[in-house]
């Protein structure tokens, strides 16, 4: 048994990788990278790993059936488009087969056809209608930046709400994926919720049936094919059985289950990709899994829990199933797993023997972990929960790694138990407060008793002292008037008692001074 015996099986739909927005060399006015021919686009979408492009050029078609017969025997997929630039914004039209882009191509109205100002002349309801007639549909191109439809209409016109609510216009073309733009509840802005909600409610649409949400490349190089604005190689993947007009225009109406943005969705995630029984009552049987959902469906004793078990059984978990290792269970089980770094394996174990890694015998690994219950247990643990917490909490801990958690509530618990001495002596102290606090108030108390009973005399002390202080300053002034008469008669004294010569001395003395 080999990984491709299984693998090759089919395992229903499954997600595609496309670039619907491409732009080549000669078509495009704006392409200046003369090797974005048909024949090198076609090539660079095979090396970046798509399965499904569309050349868009700006209001031309010509190199459309170049691109077409340049993929023919690749898988890959082309489907016939073109962009429109309107004077509502820029406009991505597709139809079923080239002849019909054809027919759509000549019934618009393109003038100064390749120039920078070459334009589509009709309205984006008008081509709407034409591409409902010719069963194609449509996708609002880069609709947040300039040129973009929602960039150029702002608000909720009756206009805007014509074209958002066409039954022809599938989708809408975010350049990032941090786009605030949805026409949904996860839209902040009210007036595009609103349009959405009117959208699903006038065309009779499922409760999540809203505009498909799509990133493209936008391509004018081939450096920049398959990949978004930020260069990296993430577009957009859509759920199909196997690419097809049909196929797509399917997913785009069921957008919230068919297309993802690839920044949206982990790079790769471990899954089981298929099983293989040999002997037993199951002998020959190969389940390629979906990466996506997977249901065993079948009658009693069909094989259901025997197949169930053997997954679990290849994994390494535990189960006490009596039909392990029983007269029904496989004489030998491979199990074909890819872990996240992409690496695919190949499990093998024998009846009632040892599971072993067959591309790794000696050191390969020989279990991995799932989550998985077993008929019936999710229902008894759910019993169990009424009567005993833990054995819900014990369920709900199979969710989280509290690995670190537990370590970390250790190491708390330690430090706690090495500060016990002092935590009991603050605690002492703080058992010390509420009589602290009795203290404090009875003497707050205390204090407003006695300050009533104070006032008064209080008050009459600051009158008697501001008397005082007047009474003081009374003496004050007539003291220094006092001293003044005292030195003026001192002098007068002296000055009657110098002889005649005297004073006239004292006299000359003082004019020489002057």
């Amino acid at each position: 048994m080999t990984i491709d015996d299984i693998l090759k099986l089919p395992n229903g739909a499954r997600f595609y990788r496309a670039d619907m927005h491409i732009h080549s060399y000669g078509a495009s006015h704006d392409v200046k990278d003369a090797t974005m021919t048909p024949e090198t686009i076609v090539n660079t979408a095979v090396l970046e790993k798509l399965d499904l492009i569309a050349v868009t050029d700006h209001n031309e078609i010509f190199n459309v059936d170049a691109t077409i017969k340049a993929a023919t025997g690749l898988d890959l997929f082309v489907i016939p488009g073109i962009e429109l630039s309107t004077a509502q914004g820029h406009l991505l039209c597709y139809l079923p087969t080239s002849e019909l882009l054809h027919k759509f191509f000549n019934r618009l109205n393109i003038v100064d056809k390749g120039l920078p100002n070459s334009r589509c002349q009709n309205a984006i309801l008008e081509c709407l209608n034409i591409l409902k007639d010719l069963n194609g549909f449509a996708i609002l191109a880069h609709v947040e930046v300039q040129g973009g439809f929602e960039f150029e209409n702002k608000g909720s016109s009756p206009h805007k709400l014509d074209i958002l609510c066409h039954e022809a216009l599938l989708g809408i073309e975010v350049k990032r994926a941090e786009s605030e733009v949805f026409y949904s509840p996860f839209d902040l802005n009210s007036d595009r919720m609103n349009i959405g909600n009117l959208r699903i409610k006038k065309l009779g649409l499922g409760a999540n049936q809203y505009l498909a949400r799509v990133l493209n490349s936008d391509a004018h190089t081939t450096t920049a094919l398959g990949r978004n604005a930020n260069g990296k190689k993430k577009v957009t993947r859509i759920k199909m059985d196997s690419p097809s007009f049909n196929a797509v225009r399917l997913a785009m109406d069921d957008a919230d289950a068919r297309i993802r943005i690839e920044d949206q969705i982990p790079h790769t995630v471990p899954l089981i990709a298929g099983l293989s029984l040999d002997g037993g009552f199951l002998t020959g049987q190969k389940i390629h899994f979906s990466p996506n959902l997977n249901c065993i469906i079948g009658g009693r004793g069909t094989g259901k829990s025997t197949t169930f078990e053997a997954v679990k059984c290849l994994v390494g978990m535990r189960s006490d199933n009596h039909v392990i290792d029983s007269d029904v269970w496989p004489g030998n089980i491979h199990l074909a797993w890819r872990d996240q770094a992409e690496q695919t394996h190949l499990l093998s174990r024998p009846l009632a023997g040892n599971v072993v890694n067959v591309f790794e015998p000696n050191d390969g690994p020989t279990s991995f972990h799932i989550e998985s219950y077993s008929q019936g247990e999710t229902e008894r643990i759910s019993k169990d929960a009424q009567n005993d917490p833990i054995a819900l909490l014990s369920y709900l801990d199979k969710f989280v790694d509290l690995t670190d958690l537990k370590a970390t509530e250790l190491s708390i618990r330690n430090d706690l138990l090495m500060v016990q001495g002092e935590i009991e002596k603050s605690q002492h102290q703080v058992d010390k407060i509420p009589h602290f606090e009795q203290s404090l108030k009875i003497t707050q108390q205390q204090l407003e008793a006695l300050e009533k009973v104070k006032a008064k005399e209080l008050i009459e002390l600051t009158r008697r002292l501001a008397q005082e202080r007047g009474i003081r300053d009374q003496v004050f002034l007539k003291c220094g008037l006092l001293k003044s008469e005292i030195h003026r008669k001192f002098f007068q004294d002296m000055l009657e008692q110098l002889s005649e010569a005297e004073k006239n001395q004292l006299n000359r003395l003082l004019q020489e001074k002057i």
